[in-house]
C-alpha cells in the first residue's frame, strides 16, 4: 500500500488560500460550494460563506466514484486555519470507513452523502477555514487462472487437454490521495478594528456630551429670549404709557398757557378799564 505523505506546501497553499479570501465581501452567511477532485473519487462540499468566531460550521459532503470499479475504504477530513503564526489543526473526522479487501463494495455506483459539523473557537483570528481530504481507495484488477488437466499418472508434461474452467481472482491495489478544499471565511474582529471601535465609541461619547451641552444652551438661550421678549414687551408698555404721559402734559401745559394768558387778558382789561374811569373823572 502506498500512502501519499502531507505536502510540504500545504501550510503556503492554506495561507495563500486565506489571503485570497481575506477580503470581507459577504453581508450575509450565504452558502458556498466547492468540487475536490481526488484521485478516484470527486466531492462536491457546501459549506456557509461566511461564519463568526463561536458559531458551528456545517459542512456537506457528496461524493461519487470517478471510475468504475473503485472501492473506497476511508475518507477522513482534517479542518485547518491559518494565521501569521502559521497553520493550525481544529477539528479532524472520518466520513467513510469501510472494512478492507471487501469485495462486496466494488461497483461503479458508491455515490455517497456526509455531513459534519466545526465549532469554531471564540479566539479564532480573522482567517479561512479549510479543508485537507484524504481517500484511501481500492481498486479491483482480474487475472485469468487457467486449469489444465494433463491426464492420469504417469503424463507427460507437453500432452494435456483442453482447459476445464476458467476463473477469475480479484487482485487488490490500494493507494491514498489528499486535496484541500477552501470553507467559511471567519470574520473575525482584528486588533485594528477594535482600535478603530475604542476610537469610535470615544468620539460618539464626545459628540453625545456635545450634543447635550448644545442642548442646554438651546434651553438657555430659549429661555433669555423668552425674558429678552417679556421685557421688550415691558418696554413697549412703558413706551406707551410714556407716550400717554408726555401728551397729557402737553395737553396741561397747552391749558396752563391758555389760562395764564387768559388771565393777563383780563388784568390789563381791568387796569384799562379803571384808567378810562379815572380819567373820566378828572375831567
Amino acid at each position: 500500500m502506498k500512502v501519499k505523505s502531507l505536502p510540504v506546501s500545504l501550510v503556503t497553499t492554506v495561507l495563500l488560500i486565506s489571503v485570497s479570501l481575506l477580503t470581507p465581501a459577504f453581508a450575509q452567511s450565504a452558502q458556498a460550494s466547492y468540487t475536490v477532485n481526488l484521485s478516484s473519487f470527486s466531492l462536491h462540499v457546501t459549506y456557509p460563506s461566511v461564519v463568526l468566531p463561536g458559531e458551528a460550521v456545517n459542512v456537506t459532503v457528496q461524493g461519487g466514484p470517478r471510475a468504475s470499479y473503485v472501492y473506497l475504504q476511508t475518507l477522513t477530513v482534517t479542518i485547518y486555519y491559518a494565521d501569521v503564526a502559521g497553520l493550525h489543526q481544529l477539528a479532524s473526522q472520518t466520513l467513510v470507513s469501510n472494512p478492507a479487501n471487501s469485495y462486496a463494495y466494488y461497483g461503479t455506483s458508491g455515490n455517497f452523502s456526509k455531513s459534519f459539523t466545526v465549532n469554531v473557537p471564540q479566539d479564532t483570528p480573522r482567517t479561512s477555514l479549510v479543508a485537507l481530504f484524504s481517500e484511501t481507495t481500492q481498486s479491483n484488477n482480474y487475472y485469468n487462472y487457467y486449469n489444465y488437466d494433463y491426464g492420469p499418472y504417469p503424463f507427460s508434461y507437453w500432452y494435456y487437454r483442453d482447459p476445464i474452467f476458467y476463473s477469475f481472482y480479484p487482485s487488490y491495489s490500494a493507494s491514498t490521495d489528499q486535496a484541500i478544499s477552501p470553507l467559511s471565511y471567519v470574520k473575525a474582529t482584528t486588533p485594528e478594528y477594535v482600535t478603530l471601535q475604542s476610537e469610535y465609541q470615544n468620539l460618539q461619547q464626545q459628540l453625545n456630551q456635545t450634543q447635550a451641552q448644545n442642548q442646554q444652551l438651546q434651553t438657555t438661550i430659549t429661555q433669555q429670549n423668552a425674558m429678552i421678549s417679556q421685557q421688550n414687551q415691558q418696554l413697549t408698555s412703558a413706551t406707551t404709557t410714556a407716550q400717554t404721559y408726555q401728551t397729557v402734559a402737553a395737553v396741561f401745559v397747552i391749558i396752563a398757557v391758555a389760562l395764564a394768558a387768559l388771565s393777563i387778558y383780563q388784568m390789563r382789561s381791568k387796569e384799562k378799564t379803571k384808567k378810562i374811569s379815572e380819567s373820566a373823572a378828572t375831567k
